[in-house]
Order: C-alpha cells, then structure tokens, then sequence
C-alpha cells in the first residue's frame, strides 16, 4: 500500500528528515503506540490498530502537500504517556512527592536517624485512593506495594453515592493519618473539582491531591480550590509546559511546534465544521495523550472520528 511518506523519501529536501522520523516513529509504534487501549481490541468499526497505517489515514485528511507534511512533524511533538512512563510517575509520586509532604505534615526532619523508618511508619497509614475511575489504583498499588487498607473506592463516586459518616468511620477504623488523592491526567480541573472539595469538606485527616499529570488551568483551578480548605494540599508530579499547550492566540517567543499545531487546528476547523477545535477547554489545547485515552482536553484533530480519520481516537463518557 502506497503511503505519503514514500514520495517524501524521493525528495531531496524531505528525505532525511523523513527518513529520520518515519525511524522514530518505527520505535514508537513498538514500544509505545501499539498499547494504546483505545484501539487494544480489533473491531471492523474502528480504525487500524497499527500506528503507521493511522498516521497515514489521518494525514490524508488534510489536502495540501504541505499540510500534510506538516502534520506529519508534529507527531514529534506530542507528549505521549505510556506504560512504562506511568510506572516511573507512580514511583516517583510514592518514593519522592508524597514522602516529602508527609514530612511536612508530620514534622519529620530529613536530618533525623530514623527519618526513613518514621516516613515508612506514615506510609502504611496513607490512604491512596484514585479520583475518578481513570486512574489504575490497583496497578500504583502493585508496583509500590500498598496493602492498607482494605479499600479503595474513587472519591467522585463517594461524592456522588458515598455516606460523609461511614467514611469517617472508616477512616478512624483503619487508623488512617492521611488521604492522598491521585489522578493520571487533569485538564481545566472541572470534572475533578466536586470531590476535591467532597474530600475537603468531610475529612478531618491532611489530604493530598496529586494529579500525576496537570494542564496549566487544572494546575490554577486546583490551586485556588485546595486554598479554601485547611486540611487541603496540592503537589502535582508533571505540570505540561508552554511547549504541550497551544493556545488559540498567538503567543510572543512560541516554539515552532506551537504554531504547527495551531495553524493545522485551523485547517482542521475548516475542513470539518467543528465549533470547538481546541478542545474541552476552547481557547486551548493539549498535545498530550496517555496508554489508557486521549484527554478531551487534546487538540481535537488528533482524536475527533465526525468527518475526520482520528489518529488517536479517544474513549468518551457522557458525563
């Protein structure tokens, strides 16, 4: 099957840089793409499993030779959260963010004897709980080895169904001292923000939050809600820089990938009539998709199926 990319090989000014990136690609359709769970099961309605064969779908959306050469660079640029990096996150976030907040909370000194004993003593009275469904607690449980206590329910289903009294009781019952609060991904922050403040209103033990990955208005909701609770923290692991966030406007002293993608969201609009290209959050966008979905918060001309072959097609809810 012919592909775009076999006549940019047979230019002089492409091939190179083609040849290069098609490579890199290789790599990460092997060790990053081919997970992706969206597309994990093969069904007749849904696009082909196999990255390249979905890159070059999707770059014939655009009609222009340049368009489409340009699409194909900014592959590059996406952040591109996968298995092993997720692991390396729920590490870091158990091993360094949230001993160091403990140490805060408690009054334990780095400089103590039995720092790490007293940290580890903590740990085994932390409550690690996810926020919403999107986020493996059973997987963050394996790899750092969290066996307390016996539950671990997702705080927007407790702030939904949840009883504030039996949670209460729970927490004194299974001689809790601290919450911490996680999600793989938050964009603007809205579909979160009911249990964060859920959690603050009704605990009377600290509580973390702790997005593994943030946007940057996720990062400034977040940041103002945790302020109007005492019991109330905020660390995340990853906050996406300038570099992932393109905005509808121009911005002085943006990278060259920021206006790539930004002019191919315009030509996506074009094309497809969409009202809100950038996304979720409207006047800005993500080049940011993890193993288990692409975020709404993404640029929608990586994940959008309506009159368009998504490169990423992402796995919604209604609400």
């Amino acid at each position: 099957m012919s592909r775009l990319t076999d006549k940019w090989q047979e230019l002089a000014d492409r091939e190179e840089e083609c040849s290069a990136l098609i490579a890199k690609y290789e790599i990460y359709e092997r060790q990053l793409f081919s997970t992706y769970e969206p597309l994990s099961i093969a069904n007749q309605n849904i696009l082909p499993r196999a990255f390249l064969d979905r890159l070059d779908m999707w770059l014939k959306n655009f009609s222009t030779d340049e368009d489409q050469w340009n699409a194909f660079k900014l592959v590059e640029d996406i952040f591109y959260l996968g298995r092993n990096e997720l692991v390396e996150l729920y590490r870091v976030a158990f091993e360094v963010t949230v001993p160091s907040w403990i140490s805060q909370i408690a009054g334990i000194s780095l400089l103590e004897k039995n720092y790490k004993e007293r940290i580890q003593f903590e740990l085994e009275r932390t409550w690690f709980c996810p926020i919403t469904d999107s986020l493996k607690i059973s997987v963050f449980r394996h790899v750092n080895h969290v066996e307390h206590p016996s539950y671990f329910p997702d705080w927007r289903s407790l702030a939904n169904f949840g009883n504030a009294e039996k949670i209460k009781k729970y927490i004194s019952e299974s001689n809790i001292k601290q919450i911490v609060l996680m999600e793989d991904f938050v964009g603007s922050g809205k579909q979160i923000s009911p249990a964060v403040q859920y959690a603050g209103q009704i605990s009377d033990v600290p509580v973390l939050i702790m997005p593994l990955v943030i946007g940057s208005s996720g990062h400034a909701k977040m940041s103002s809600l945790v302020a109007n609770f005492p019991m109330l923290s905020f660390a995340p692991i990853i906050t996406l820089g300038s570099d992932t966030v393109i905005t509808k406007k121009i911005i002085e002293g943006e990278s060259p990938a920021a206006k790539r993608a930004r002019d191919l969201t315009f030509k996506y609009r074009k094309i497809t009539n969409d009202k809100n290209p950038f996304g979720f959050e409207r006047n800005q966008g993500y080049l940011f998709i993890s193993e288990a979905n692409c975020p709404n918060n993404t640029l929608r001309l990586i994940h959008a199926t309506s009159n368009w072959k998504a490169l990423f097609p992402r796995s919604g809810r209604k609400t």
